[in-house]
């Protein structure tokens, strides 16, 4: 039985080089040139799985209805028109998702770190939650949060 070779083991940045000089690996897509890929005409088989899909897009609806059914019902009226488009004609990314409303996410934040109303009492246990994702979300949206220390 022939003893295994020992392999030699090139360093981490050789390693990477060797890596990105190959023109096997994978290329990053940019919109940079506007252009996209042409991916032809869909296939028969294709075309039957979008029609799948487009069937079932809305969720089945079943004869019990509940108070919980009729709020789930209301919610899916007012969310499918994102979730299919953009019905306000917010402005588009080069991903075509409607951009960040960075000031108005920030205000809602500041408001989540003021007084609650009374009707809020029950929630008093999960308030250093409330207050620590409001800071990180201001935080993640390049918010400076300093002003929120002394409290």
């Amino acid at each position: 039985m022939a003893a295994p070779q020992p392999q030699v083991s090139s360093s981490p940045s050789s390693r990477l080089e060797e890596i990105l000089a190959t023109n096997a690996r994978i290329e990053e897509l940019s919109d940079s040139s506007g252009e996209y890929e042409d991916m032809g005409t869909a296939t028969e088989e294709e075309q039957a799985n979008m029609a799948y899909l487009d069937s079932v897009r809305i969720p089945i609806k079943d004869q019990l209805q509940t108070d919980s059914s009729e709020v789930e019902a209301e919610t899916l009226e007012v969310v499918l028109p994102f979730l299919e488009g953009n019905p306000n004609d917010f402005p588009l990314n080069i991903f075509g998702i409607p951009q960040l409303q960075r000031k108005k996410h920030i205000a809602f934040l500041k408001q989540s770190l003021g007084d609650y109303p009374s009707g809020f009492a029950m929630m008093d246990a999960s308030r250093p939650w409330l207050v620590y994702w409001s800071l990180q979300g201001m935080s993640a949206l390049g918010h400076d949060i300093s002003e929120f220390q002394e409290r």
